[in-house]
């Protein structure tokens, strides 16, 4: 953790029960800020909040990030409680794997209501209270599936580099209310979910994919957090419509 103070900033973090949701909601407690955990599970939200002391005082909000009304409402409670909204990190989203040919339409729409709707939904669900202040940040938190191919994964690409754009337009259209936005995008990250899912909790394997990566590991959830923390501080403060890959490097080319 750097040295970033985040005293009386006000965050909503979305997708918080669990993963990389939790580990920023968690960075930026530990920074001093005050943060709001955003979930469709109510109950994994209370797990969470009873896990971390640095949470005691944060605020559960249940909401899909998919639903314009229910949004709103979360919004409106923290502004109830704290007066505002300094910070939103757009962390929801999800995803199943399946080849193009075989992907439903539905089932293409549903996996861009998630990763692409739901952050613009939440996105401007804050922007009247950010105006309203003179200002504010929001973080995408992206995927470099929405730079590289991912076979498989065509619906979850295609909606991950959508929010590359929309994060591009909405920072060209909300600068002049002195409202930053960026997108970070992670690499693999080793997750418990992802240690469970995809490399069965085994160090050979974890080792193995790591030496896919130019650092020569897998990516850690402090690494994502970090990165949030910086595009959230006013060290950032230059910084919009970027989109910053946290991914250990694997498109490096090497001339030799």
């Amino acid at each position: 953790m750097g040295n970033r103070s985040f005293s009386g900033q006000r965050v909503i973090v979305t997708g918080a029960s669990q993963g990389i949701g939790e580990h920023i909601a968690v960075g930026f407690a530990k920074a001093g800020a005050k943060v709001a955990l955003l979930s469709r599970r109510q109950e994994k939200l209370a797990e969470v909040k009873s896990r971390y002391p640095a949470l005691a005082e944060a605020l559960i909000l249940t909401a899909d990030v998919r639903d314009d009304a229910a949004v709103n409402s979360a919004v409106a409670s923290v502004v109830e409680a704290w007066g505002g909204v300094d910070v939103l990190v757009n962390n929801a989203g999800g995803s199943f794997k399946a080849m193009a040919k075989d992907l439903s339409p539905r089932g293409f729409a549903a996996v861009m209501n998630i990763n692409l709707l739901g952050p613009y939904v939440m996105s401007k669900a804050v922007f009247p209270v950010m105006e309203a202040a003179g200002g504010g940040v929001i973080v995408n938190i992206g995927s470099v599936a929405g730079r590289d191919s991912s076979p498989g994964m065509v619906a979850y690409g295609a909606s991950k580099a959508g929010l590359v754009n929309m994060t591009r337009t909405l920072a060209a259209e909300w600068g002049q209310y002195g409202i930053r936005v960026n997108t970070v995008a992670p690499g693999p990250i080793l997750t418990e979910a992802a240690k469970d899912v995809l490399y069965g909790d085994d160090p050979d394997r974890i080792a193995h994919a790591g030496k896919t990566r130019a650092v020569g590991r897998l990516g850690d959830p402090s690494d994502i957090v970090e990165a949030v923390l910086y595009l959230s501080s006013p060290s950032a403060s230059f910084v919009t419509g970027a989109t910053l890959y946290v991914d250990g490097g694997p498109t490096i080319q090497t001339v030799e």
